[in-house]
């Protein structure tokens, strides 16, 4: 969809994990593997373009079971061939703050290289990479422990342990990925880095948030 010199990309085609479920219908994988997902209830409706920090987003289907957001595995998306100045990314990690390579192709195959920084969905230790506060909800997960998982790297419990549902306040964030000059455009790869997790991706055709 255009929306001045916004273009938002339509990412269904490649969206390969789901994050967001309602709370009484968890799934088994959710973000990170162990089930953790983001609360349904508290996140924009289904489809809607929402407006964060001035740029357009189209968000994805949050209904249960349906994957919603690309666990970055190296993929190539299409892009509406055009010229652009910065691309808008609302993404998190879901293994503490990660940066990654994103390559950025023209037409003519020549590759340009820019940089993703995604931090922890809980922001424990603050955005690392300068992103802007998007959407906030909660992260549940089923295990009392699995936070520290999430957060800190701590093992796992083990099967069969006793499980409780635990509730974090995390966000999902607006990165802004700005070019060094106008770029001509038609495909990008993905980081090669499942953490990482991309909900909607806009393309603008002028100077992003500063």
């Amino acid at each position: 969809m255009r929306s001045n010199s916004q273009i938002t990309v339509d990412l269904a085609p490649y969206l390969n994990n789901a994050g967001i479920a309602s709370s009484c219908a968890p799934v088994a994988e959710g973000l990170d593997g162990m089930g953790t997902i983001f609360q349904a209830e508290g996140l924009p409706a289904s489809g809607v373009t929402v407006d964060c920090n001035g740029t357009q987003f189209a968000f994805p289907n949050k209904r249960d079971g349906v994957r919603d957001n690309i666990a970055c595995e190296a993929q190539e998306i299409p892009l509406p061939v055009g010229c652009y100045r910065a691309l808008h990314v609302l993404g998190i990690c879901d293994w503490r703050a990660t940066a990654e390579i994103i390559l950025l192709y023209s037409p003519d195959g020549s590759c340009t290289q820019a940089t993703l920084g995604l931090s922890d969905a809980s922001h424990y230790k603050g955005l690392q990479y300068g992103e802007h506060e998007a959407l906030t909800g909660q992260l549940i997960t089923p295990d009392g422990l699995i936070p520290h998982v999430f957060l800190f790297g701590i093992t796992p419990p083990s099967k069969g342990r006793q499980m409780y549902e635990t509730h974090i306040e995390a966000g999902i964030w607006h990165q802004v990925i700005e070019l060094k000059e106008t770029l001509l455009l038609s495909h990008l790869v993905t980081p090669d880095n499942p953490f990482m997790h991309i909900f909607a991706l806009t393309l603008c055709q002028e100077e992003g948030l500063s």
